[in-house]
């Protein structure tokens, strides 16, 4: 059965009469007449083989983020990232691990938590993406380099084994492994600490950002100072045409996000040592740098976006380092490094040394009240994320934290300053406690991170990329909830995972937004998988898709306690 469905302008009409038919319906309806076509599935998620049991449990990976020295120095105490996404399109979400003095790795999914290991003939990375480059349907992967530019493996279709369409230009082809071909036609030209991507100039294809972490940068090699800063490459559907936007930066953090609320997606680059944020908003004419927040990190060393009081507007996270808790010893663990920092601050400036939660407010403006909702301070933090891990309709924070490096830690055993990663509960207001009985509170030294259903059970599972310690997977048993996951395809386009798309998913409980991203968080590579809690006792009714050339779509869902829809637009 198919019912014809309005576009978004109609949802609330839809809402009213479509509710009392929503358990009757035996498929889902499509696209309406404003919208695109679109064939939908959906299924149900499966049912996890053991009870919950309110807390999360620790799975290792053979993967441990290792240095070349003994010790570790400033900047290999930064460690490496991961990416997360169905790479052979069996739908299970797979992990990407880069590494350091060792070697990056693909992790296949194979059900269970059980994962078949896979590696690269090379580590020294930093930053990972999973995106479709070329538009073929299969992910390919990028590894910000910390010797040569990124390095760019194109999937040749994980069943194709070494035979693929790359071997048509040979001249062209650096390395092979099984199931991926290295090349250089879609590589930038210039090293890169970090990327993010997205259709930045509304054709329809995938463009990228990356920057550059200066302080690295020079040191790696002092006499190439000509390519730093922040890049905007434009996909033109044969080669990445770079722009320029800062010749210098010392980004750790990309976030592309639309902070004016035009549409349109907007650059953010979060930088280290003293250097202030940089955001360039688009226009017709081309990237303007905007001074946008009142208030900034000091140290922004990543980024996290969510509705976290269900508005419509999403709040914006930016991790720093600052004590937690605010104990004698741990206090007397930061000594050295808390005088540095004070004799640094520049007064009169908008940086803060502290987690900063930018608020929207009126005229499109941010407010800072990251102390106010209880996530102005959660230790020498790397990677952050929002997810509704609870499933109650909330999104709720996780943060992983600790640092390693003589120069600044020599007084400490190993030169670590070992913390507690903190897992923060939404209240249901957008204010946020520590919740240590959920078993995320891992002291193994996280710099990268990421949330996906691994187990297609319906909850949000995290993956961490330690330094100096296995990488580790924390299995989400908690009680309660229901939610919906769901995946966009456009195979029609060059966007073929539909990143920027824009979602509202309608419940019964209150209505939840989503927007699909390539990268998040520190060095992280993101799923472009929508995830919607919600409580019990509640049903999704009705979703609606912003595609990103602006077209909608309107689906009611059948499913009374969840389930995982595909959407594939079909013109």
């Amino acid at each position: 059965m198919n019912i014809i469905a309005n576009a978004r302008r109609m949802a609330p009409i839809l809402l009213a009469i479509l509710i009392p038919l929503i358990l009757a319906v035996a498929c889902v309806p499509v696209g309406g007449p404003a919208g695109p076509p679109v064939s939908v599935s959906v299924k149900p998620h499966q049912l996890p083989p053991l009870p919950c049991e309110d807390r999360f449990v620790a799975h290792s990976l053979d993967h441990i983020t290792s240095i070349e020295d003994e010790v570790v120095r400033t900047y290999d105490s930064n460690g490496s990232g991961l990416a997360v996404n169905d790479l052979d399109r069996d739908g299970d979400l797979d992990l990407v691990l880069a590494n350091l003095a060792g070697l990056n790795a693909i992790f296949w999914n194979q059900g269970g938590f059980s994962f078949h290991k896979q590696e690269f003939p090379h580590g020294q990375s930093r930053g990972v993406s999973v995106v479709d480059i070329d538009g073929d349907g299969w992910l390919d992967i990028v590894f910000a380099h910390r010797i040569t530019r990124p390095l760019v493996w194109m999937n040749d279709g994980h069943s194709l084994g070494a035979g693929s369409k790359v071997s048509l230009v040979p001249g062209r082809v650096l390395k092979r492994i099984p199931g991926f071909t290295r090349v250089d036609w879609f590589a930038a030209p210039q090293k890169a600490y970090t990327l993010a991507w997205a259709d930045l100039d509304g054709d329809i294809d995938l463009d990228f950002v990356l920057a550059t972490y200066q302080s690295e940068y020079t040191r790696v090699d002092p006499h190439d100072l000509a390519n730093g800063g922040v890049v905007y490459y434009e996909n033109t559907g044969t080669v990445f045409v770079p722009t320029h936007l800062a010749t210098r930066s010392q980004a750790l953090a990309l976030l592309l996000v639309d902070l004016n609320q035009d549409g349109r997606l907007d650059i953010w680059a979060g930088h280290d040592f003293l250097m202030p944020d940089q955001v360039w908003l688009w226009s017709p004419q081309g990237w303007a740098e905007a001074e946008t927040f009142a208030e900034t990190a000091q140290n922004t060393m990543s980024f996290a976006v969510g509705d976290i009081d269900n508005d419509g507007r999403a709040e914006l996270f930016s991790a720093d380092m600052k004590p937690y808790p605010e104990t004698p010893e741990m206090m007397a663990a930061w000594s050295p490094l808390m005088e540095m920092m004070a004799d640094a601050d520049i007064a009169g400036d908008q940086q803060v040394i502290e987690n900063v939660l930018q608020v929207p407010a009126a005229a499109g403006s941010y407010v800072n009240e990251a102390e106010l909702r209880g996530l102005q301070a959660s230790g020498w933090s790397w990677s952050a994320q929002f997810g509704d891990l609870d499933q109650d309709g909330f999104l709720d924070l996780y943060v992983v934290n600790g640092m390693a490096a003589e120069e600044m830690f020599g007084h400490l055993p190993n030169a670590e300053l070992v913390e507690e990663n903190l897992a923060y509960r939404n209240d249901g207001q957008g204010y946020f406690q520590p919740v240590p009985s959920w078993g995320l509170n891992a002291t193994e030294g996280g710099r990268s991170m990421a949330m996906a259903d691994l187990d297609n059970d319906g909850d949000l599972d995290i993956v961490v990329n330690n330094l100096l310690a296995p990488a580790a997977v924390f299995e989400n048993r908690l009680c309660g909830g229901n939610s919906l996951t769901v995946d966009l395809i456009w195979p029609g386009s060059k966007n073929t995972r539909a990143i920027g798309a824009h979602l509202t998913l309608h419940t019964s409980a209150g209505k939840y937004t989503r927007t699909l991203r390539s990268n998040s968080g520190y060095l992280t590579g993101v799923p472009p998988q929508a995830h919607f809690g919600f409580p019990d006792g509640s049903m999704p009714l009705l979703l609606e898709i912003r595609w990103p050339d602006e077209s909608d779509s309107a689906l009611v869902i059948p499913i009374a306690a969840g389930g995982h829809v595909l959407v594939e637009r079909t013109d």
